[in-house]
């Protein structure tokens, strides 16, 4: 577990800010080392605290904090951290908000903080050890089929791809539970969720837990928020607003971009199966020189660098031991291609085709309405809970992060009824409605495209 830097708890009263103070603290242009050159303010519970300085080079989240500067972070703070993190957070507190300026919580905010405190109440934050343990063992032995059917059937191409297809599938669940653990939903010590992470995250899978914290913890923090969620920062592959359209201009190609957003319907399929191969890199780059010049934090320690060495040694080892050259190599890119079509298929239904939203327009949202109104749920059925590893429950596990995924069905009908008290917006599919609507929205944007082309 990472210590916080020691610092002064500065005294009460010390300073009085005003927003539009708060808000000349943000840069110009964020990034890691333009915040930690000067003091950049956030407020939570009407309190203001510096995140400059050493602070996103400490922060075990990486640099999701630096998505909330200038902004009432109240209800992220909420989600994400313990009670206890208030004790470390004073190291940073440098005054108060002026109460002229407190914005008041709106009635939908209140009543989420109520329905916060409800599920506490009915221990729904609590998980079943014994439901985790089942579906760690549950995993592995799709891992343990996969290899056991390529040493029977390595010298069959049939076999191969069979072998390959169940791989992926194990590729699929591992990601849903490190997931899980991640969010630290099931144990009470972080630690042990973070040692789980290592196993699943980097053994199993080949990810790296820091790159991953960084990447999805921001998405969690900003969703569908236009420059600032990474998972719909995806040009010059696709676009999935007007918004994005005007990145274009920073390509060097900038035909090949809008050519590629132009049919993007037609290669979005295509470009998944693409997707966890990419992410693997993404993984792997996040530890170059080059990554750590652009001030990317933390990276990876020394117990992740032997994780992922742990992990292609088994992955690579089966599938040339027991395969071949050639059939080894099918069978590690058909995995692969196979896993990135079933993991992505889930990932854009959760949020892609949804509103996207600007800087601007997001900083005067409610932090819980954005997490609604910008996710999908999938109709939850046998199948759905368990091939979407739970987040076919998008709405209510962005509301809730640490809530065990088995009790994510148990809190639905509770926020449903609370949006529909307060006209928010709760959208429900099916699986193939959702890709629809993905698909639909790819098109919208892509007749966008072709008129910026024209022009």
């Amino acid at each position: 577990m990472c210590k916080a830097p020691t610092a002064e708890i500065v005294s009460p009263g010390l300073r009085v800010f005003t927003w539009a103070e708060i808000d000349k603290s943000v840069p110009k242009k964020i990034s890691l080392a333009a915040v930690a050159a000067q003091p950049s303010y956030v407020v939570i519970h009407g309190k203001v605290y510096d995140l400059g300085g050493d602070f996103v080079k400490w922060h075990p989240g990486g640099a999701v904090a630096i998505s909330q500067l200038g902004k009432d972070a109240s209800d992220a703070f909420d989600v994400f951290h313990k009670a206890s993190t208030h004790e470390t957070l004073a190291n940073y507190y440098v005054g108060d908000l002026a109460e002229s300026e407190a914005k008041k919580p709106t009635g939908f905010a209140r009543d989420v903080q109520e329905l916060r405190a409800q599920l506490d109440k009915l221990d729904l934050y609590k998980s079943n050890k014994l439901w985790y343990a089942g579906k760690v063992i549950q995993t592995a032995s799709i891992a343990v089929l996969s290899v056991s059917m390529l040493a029977l059937w390595g010298g069959n191409i049939l076999g191969v791809v069979a072998s390959a297809a169940i791989c992926a599938l194990f590729f699929q669940q591992s990601g849903w539970l490190a997931h899980d653990f991640l969010h630290h939903q099931v144990f009470e010590n972080r630690d042990y969720n973070n040692y789980a992470g290592l196993l699943i995250g980097n053994v199993f899978q080949g990810f790296s837990v820091a790159w991953w914290k960084h990447k999805h913890s921001t998405h969690h923090s900003v969703p569908n928020v236009h420059e600032q969620d990474p998972d719909i920062d995806t040009l010059p592959f696709l676009a999935w607003s007007e918004h994005a359209l005007e990145g274009f201009a920073d390509f060097d190609d900038t035909a090949l971009a809008k050519f590629m957003v132009t049919y993007q319907p037609i290669i979005y399929f295509p470009l998944l199966s693409f997707a966890r191969m990419a992410w693997a890199l993404q993984s792997i780059m996040w530890q170059s020189p080059n990554s750590r010049k652009a001030g990317h934090f933390p990276t990876m320690s020394g117990a992740e660098k032997v994780c992922i060495a742990l992990h292609y040694s088994w992955y690579l080892g089966a599938a040339f031991y027991f395969a071949g050259p050639v059939y080894g190599l099918i069978w590690a890119l058909l995995s692969q291609c196979i896993c990135g079509i079933l993991l992505a298929s889930v990932f854009s239904v959760n949020h892609n085709g949804m509103p996207v939203y600007s800087t601007d327009e997001a900083k005067n949202m409610d932090y819980y309405e954005l997490s609604i109104v910008t996710g999908r749920n999938v109709i939850p059925s046998t199948f759905n809970n368990w091939f979407t590893g739970g987040l076919n429950f998008q709405i209510e596990h962005h509301m809730f992060p640490t809530i065990p995924r088995h009790n994510l069905p148990k809190i639905a009908p509770m926020v449903r009824d609370l949006c529909a008290k307060h006209g928010v917006m709760y959208h429900t599919t099916s699986l193939p409605e959702g890709l629809g609507e993905v698909v639909a929205r790819l098109t919208k944007v892509a007749g966008m495209a072709r008129r910026v082309k024209r022009e």
